[in-house]
């Protein structure tokens, strides 16, 4: 796992400003929301009688002076100003209250590394005595990136929500709700964590590819299961032309030795049949003396030999002898 060097907290100065982030650690890909706050309270014994403004700012980490304007809401008006180069899917909300508790919120959907860092709130008004005052705190976001076994387990989860809103599609009348639900299920957390899980190629006669960038230690049938996760299947490698495609614009980034496809012939050996269409595979292009594993390889896949790639059989359980990643065929909706 990949983690920044940042160290949350959240501090206070005079009791008055406090800037709150949750979560304080964000997993990219992973994390649904990130919310930061700036929360401004005068108390019984006031340092600042009267608030003029609150903003928001970000630095790449604790030492970094440089600030980055994210956004701001004043007195004399309710609404929000925020930088224009910041996302469209961040939410802002604020109101200034000199009678009350005042606040400045950004919410952002599905953030991603470049949220992480320093957060720092700032309250500009004056005090009794009609001088100018200050107040500040910082918070900080820690960045991570998920490891596979985060990874799984979440894909896990998602696969075992999407199940259960078929199973109740099936058996309820409120369907649409349902549907509704489902798909939005698949769009938001499936395009991240795709994001974060696959290499995805250009389109190629109305179909992606997508390769895994780590090695999971999980078997083929998990592999298969995976990829329907995110609307495909194990690619299943019909042509020259798809052979050749997959290999130039995926396999040539070298991450593995062997990467599983679609076809087996576990049912019977030398048959050869596609996992997700149930048709004979179209067979060729295997390397030297493949395929050669019998009843022990029934999977097959791209190996590496000899500076170019070739089809070859392989063991269809949990791979650790060598690295070994899988390549998803998914349709491209029109």
């Amino acid at each position: 796992m990949l983690i920044y060097i940042f160290i949350s907290c959240v501090t206070i100065l005079e009791a008055a400003i406090i800037t709150n982030v949750v979560p304080t650690t964000l997993s990219v890909g992973l994390s649904r929301n990130l919310k930061v706050e700036c929360l401004f309270s005068r108390g019984e014994n006031p340092t600042m009688s009267y608030l003029i403004s609150l903003s928001l700012y970000r630095s790449a980490n604790k030492t970094d002076s440089e600030l980055i304007y994210i956004a701001s809401i004043n007195s004399f008006d309710a609404d929000v100003q925020a930088a224009k180069v910041e996302d469209s899917i961040a939410k802002f909300s604020g109101q200034i209250n000199n009678k009350n508790e005042s606040f400045l919120r950004v919410v952002w959907e599905f953030p991603d590394l470049n949220k992480s860092g320093v957060y720092k709130c700032e309250a500009n008004g004056i005090n009794t005595l009609g001088k100018a005052v200050t107040l500040s705190s910082t918070a900080v976001v820690i960045g991570v990136r998920p490891d596979n076994e985060q990874l799984v387990e979440t894909l896990q989860k998602l696969t075992q929500n999407m199940e259960n809103l078929q199973s109740r599609m099936n058996s309820t009348e409120d369907h649409v709700r349902i549907l509704d639900n489902f798909n939005k299920l698949r769009s938001s957390e499936q395009n991240n964590l795709t994001n974060a899980l696959f290499v995805v190629s250009p389109t190629f006669r109305g179909k992606q590819y997508m390769l895994i960038k780590n090695q999971l230690y999980i078997t083929a049938n998990l592999a298969e299961v995976l990829c329907g996760v995110f609307g495909g299947y194990l690619a299943e490698v019909d042509s020259e032309e798809e052979f050749r495609f997959i290999r130039d614009n995926l396999l040539a980034l070298n991450l593995f030795r062997f990467v599983v496809t679609g076809a087996t012939d576990e049912k019977k050996e030398g048959v050869w049949i596609n996992r997700y269409s149930k048709t004979p595979a179209k067979v060729f292009n295997w390397g030297p003396g493949e395929p050669n594993g019998g009843n022990n390889e029934n999977c097959q896949s791209y190996g590496y030999y000899g500076n170019n790639w070739y089809m070859n059989d392989l063991g269809c359980s949990v791979y650790t002898a060598f690295a070994v990643g899988f390549v998803c065929e998914v349709e491209v909706k029109k």
